[in-house]
């Protein structure tokens, strides 16, 4: 088992550290991290399933996420002028994207449970 928290621990920072010097060699406007997730996406797209390893290193992860994401709510308290001076971009922007999101997501979740029943 500690095998497969190594190596799935390894593919999880393999992939971001790949993001970040993609990032930092080709001087592109994401972050790295974000890159790295789509290569991984893109990887286990390609693949068509999840490695064991994989699944066993990032459950942790998946279990505590929002713990994750403690440090951005609270980072949002520095910025409290600007956002208030912003009010109605920020409210905008958070509509929009969200609603963008959201429908994305249904799309490629119809996509994928159509394909599936196909393969079946």
């Amino acid at each position: 088992m500690l095998k497969h928290h190594l190596v799935g621990w390894f593919w999880l920072l393999f992939s971001f550290f790949l993001g970040e010097f993609l990032v930092a060699w080709f001087g592109i406007a994401i972050p790295g991290a974000l890159m790295g997730l789509l290569l991984l996406l893109l990887f286990l797209t390609l693949r068509k399933r999840t490695p064991l390893p994989l699944t066993t290193a990032s459950r942790p992860l998946l279990k505590h996420m929002v713990l994750l994401f403690v440090p951005a709510v609270l980072g949002v308290g520095l910025y409290r002028d600007e956002i208030a001076q912003n009010l109605f971009a920020v409210v905008g922007a958070i509509v929009i994207t969200t609603t963008v999101s959201l429908g994305l997501t249904a799309w490629v979740a119809q996509r994928v449970l159509r394909h599936g029943r196909q393969e079946e």
